[in-house]
Parts: C-alpha cells; sequence; structure tokens
C-alpha cells in the first residue's frame, strides 16, 4: 500500500516538468520508503534508467550500471565493452546520451558507490558540470546509510555541493497515515508508531492487528526484526561495540553523560564525539530543559531502535531459547508507550492549543531546600510565549478514566518551581490522556484544556488532510 507522500511526489513531478536538467538528492533511514517513492514517481514516465546499486565490489556496480544503461540506449558496442573504471563509463555516456530527451536516470542505494570509492561524487561532479547539466535529464540519487549521504552529497565539502536542484529527506508516516496503512483504530496506531515508528516497511510486517499478539511475534528469534537492529547499525557505524554499549545504556534508563559513562565504563568526554555522531543520523536526540541549559539528558530518537535496545536485544539470551514471557513485560511495555505518547503530544502541541508558542519542550529541575532523592521535579511538556509572556504546563497520562482535579494540582506545585516571570505571566494547564473520568475546564483560576484520544484525532486528522 502506498499511502501520502503526496508533498514529495509533488516536488518529483514539478522537477521532471521543468525543460532544464533536475539534480535530485532522496534520502533516509534504511526501510523508510524511498525506493517505493521513486517507483511511484516513475509509474508514468516513457524514458528511464533505474539502477539500484548493492554493497559489492566496485567492478560488478560499473559492470551492473553500464548493462543498464548499453540496454536502455540500444547501444550493443556498450554492452560488450569491458570497462573497470567509472570514469571511462561516464566519458563514453558523454558521447552517446540524448541531449533534448527528458530521461530519468535514478542511481539508487547510491551511499554503496561512495562505500566503496568516495570519488564517485567527483566522476558525477564531472559529468553534471560538463555534460548532464546541458539536457534535459533528471539526475536522482538516492541513499540510506545517512552518514555517507549528509558527509559526501549534501555536505559543504562535496563537489556536488551546491549542484542539486532539490533534495528531499525521506521521513517517517505519520500516525493517521499509520491507521491507514494498518486500516485500524487511533489508539491502536498511536501503539504500533511507539514500537515500530511511521517506517513502511515494518508496518508491512504487520499481519496481527491485535497488539500483544503482534508483540509475542516481535519478541521471536523467527522475526523480521529480531536481527533488524544490527543491520540498522552496522550500515552506519563502525566500532559497533561501542555504539551498542551506549544506545543500551540509553534503552535501559541511562540518559545523562555520567550515568552512561558508569554503565559503559567510557570516560565522559570521550563519550561526546559517539553522542555527536548518533545524533547526526538522528539514532540519539538531545533534550535540554526550557530553563537551565546545563542539564541535557540524551534518547534514542528512533522509536523502532529504542524498542529493539530495551526489549529485544536486552533478552536476547532467552529469546533465542524461546524462554521469552511477554506476559512479564506488559508494564514495562506500557511504560514505553506512555513516554512515546508523550513525544507525540508535544509534537502537535500547537495544533491542539493556539497559542503560538516560541518554545516547547522538557522542564526539569532542582527543587531548593529538600533532601537529595526528593528534591527534583519534571514536568513533560512545558511550552512558553516570550512576547505575552503565558507559560502552559501538560501532564500526559497514557490511562484511562484520568482524574483531571488531581493532575493539576500536581502541575500547578511543578509548575510554582519554574522561575520566569512568576509576578507577571498567565498560567495555563492541559492533560492528555485516553480518556477522563470527568473534564474540567479551570483550575484554581487557570484555564485547562483536557485532551482525549478523540480529541486529538480529530484535530491531528484535519491538519493531515
Amino acid at each position: 500500500m502506498f499511502v501520502n507522500r503526496t508533498e514529495e511526489l509533488e516536488i518529483l513531478e514539478n522537477e521532471y516538468r521543468k525543460n532544464s536538467a533536475n539534480l535530485i538528492i532522496i534520502y533516509g533511514r534504511r526501510r523508510i520508503g524511498k525506493t517505493r517513492l521513486i517507483e511511484e514517481f516513475l509509474k508514468n514516465k516513457p524514458d528511464f534508467i533505474y539502477y539500484l546499486a548493492s554493497d559489492e565490489k566496485e567492478e560488478l556496480q560499473i559492470k551492473e550500471l553500464k548493462e543498464r544503461i548499453a540496454r536502455f540506449l540500444n547501444d550493443d558496442f556498450l554492452l560488450a565493452q569491458e570497462i573497470r573504471e567509472w570514469k571511462t563509463l561516464f566519458d563514453y555516456i558523454k558521447k552517446v546520451w540524448p541531449k533534448e530527451k527528458k530521461i530519468v536516470f535514478v542511481i539508487d542505494e547510491f551511499s554503496y558507490l561512495i562505500k566503496n570509492n568516495k570519488s564517485i561524487t567527483s566522476y558525477i561532479q564531472n559529468l553534471w558540470d560538463s555534460f548532464f547539466s546541458k539536457t534535459r535529464t533528471k539526475l536522482i540519487l538516492c541513499g540510506s546509510i545517512l552518514k555517507l549521504m549528509i558527509e559526501n552529497v549534501l555536505g559543504y565539502g562535496s563537489p556536488l555541493y551546491g549542484r542539486r536542484t532539490s533534495d528531499l529527506l525521506i521521513e517517517e508516516l505519520k500516525i493517521c497515515d499509520i491507521a491507514r496503512f494498518l486500516n485500524t483504530d487511533f489508539e491502536n496506531a498511536l501503539k504500533f508508531w511507539s514500537v515500530l515508528g511511521g517506517v513502511p516497511k515494518y508496518l508491512e510486517q504487520v499481519d496481527e492487528k491485535n497488539f500483544n499478539k503482534f508483540l509475542a511475534k516481535i519478541l521471536s528469534k523467527k522475526s523480521f526484526f529480531y536481527r533488524e537492529g544490527y543491520y540498522l547499525m552496522t550500515e552506519e557505524l563502525k566500532d559497533i561495540a561501542t555504539y551498542l554499549n551506549i544506545l543500551r545504556a540509553l534503552a535501559e534508563g541511562n540518559t545523562k553523560v555520567n550515568e552512561i559513562s558508569n554503565f559503559t565504563g567510557i570516560e565522559q568526554k570521550k563519550l561526546y564525539p559517539y553522542l555527536e555522531i548518533l545524533q547526526s543520523i538522528n539514532f540519539v536526540r538531545k533534550e535540554e530543559p526550557i530553563f537551565g541549559k546545563r542539564r541535557m539528558l540524551f534518547y534514542i530518537n528512533d522509536n523502532f531502535l529504542d524498542f529493539w535496545f530495551r526489549f529485544i536485544h536486552k533478552n536476547r539470551s532467552e529469546i533465542e531459547l524461546e524462554m521469552f514471557d511477554t506476559g512479564k513485560i506488559k508494564n514495562e511495555i506500557n511504560s514505553f508507550i506512555g513516554k512515546k505518547f508523550e513525544l507525540f503530544c508535544r509534537s502537535c502541541l500547537n495544533l491542539l492549543i493556539d497559542k503560538n508558542f516560541t518554545k516547547i519542550g522538557k522542564q526539569w529541575g532542582r527543587i531548593k531546600g529538600l533532601p537529595k532523592g526528593e528534591n527534583t521535579y519534571e514536568i513533560d511538556i512545558l511550552a512558553i510565549n516570550e512576547k505575552t509572556k503565558e507559560i502552559l504546563a501538560c501532564e500526559c497520562k497514557w490511562q484511562s478514566r484520568v482524574n483531571a482535579e488531581k493532575v493539576c494540582a500536581e502541575l500547578l506545585e511543578k509548575l510554582s518551581h519554574v522561575d520566569w516571570h512568576k509576578n507577571e505571566r498567565r498560567e495555563s494547564l492541559a492533560i492528555f490522556a485516553k480518556s477522563f473520568s470527568k473534564r474540567i475546564e479551570s483550575f484554581e483560576g487557570r484555564k485547562v484544556y483536557c485532551f482525549d484520544l478523540r480529541d486529538m484525532e480529530r484535530v491531528v486528522k484535519k491538519s493531515q488532510t
């Protein structure tokens, strides 16, 4: 099933309609649907070459691309030639390529070509500057290895820098798209998103719409997902053992640098380069409180990778022996989904409450005068408007029949520890939950917003249509 991607397809179609040459870069994480997008785009195109690169020897890559081009051009001479260098192949292309014809030329998994020979970007640059830029060719370079694509194709130091006419970062499907993809309800879509993210290839594996039954399948050594975490990492990273330890530390709740250091045995100052690389490929995100910038925390940013480390990698010995009981992690899974629910609520806060917040994030800190262990507070979502001095504190409850008054009392106490325009600000509160035992509209003079899943579904659906 092909859902959404309307904006991406429209960008590609706009590029195609132009009579000039175009250099389009498509990139995104493994399994995100880049190839499927390209297939959809090529459906009604009369003239195209599509080459899917493999992680194999350079000679084989050159041979296969040469054969694709030769068959498209009906060039028996090229087909018979033995070509061992990219430069030789590209020099020949310049002699026989139809300049006036609108041709879509796709090199998919381009990062595999870079992996074998980083000079490929220089050869492509020369081909583009000296020839393709003067034709009607639509050259598409697509890759999954984010680090290689960012550094060697999109980065300032790349020979191709400044030449692309468009670039598309293919992102995960949104919640409503997931619900449509799986033909399921909003709550179930949120559960599956919490575990699989909005990754189409992962969602294709869902043949059991009952979430608990699906968990039993995913936590099996026969599952498609059992080694997927390793595959994701081996494509992007070297020194896998170190990264495995860091990500496992994060998955198990060690979010401060000193905690990660204690878990992994890596000195704190030596951790930062690893964390920066993980952030650059979106495996990890850094969070700082809205107020109190020194207290930064690190989290696994990819939902599936977070789930994989917390539940599959951690329990791999029992899973391998087929002795793992999913029933014993029921509460832990619910807590895991609750944390993802918090991220979802944060992402759609401005849709739900039209206040033009200038900052939205998490807030935590210390409470003066209390003993250690009791002297911290945490607000799930804090939003401020610096111009109007409005502040909103939010609590996210992955629960049904939530008592709004009780939550508001706790929220207001936490908010009292935030020293920001205390005597001038306008305070309001918000609660996100599956459902409420009773909604309220105000608490101790503050405006209260109560959103259940139906409210969120209605607003999010409207924004995505």
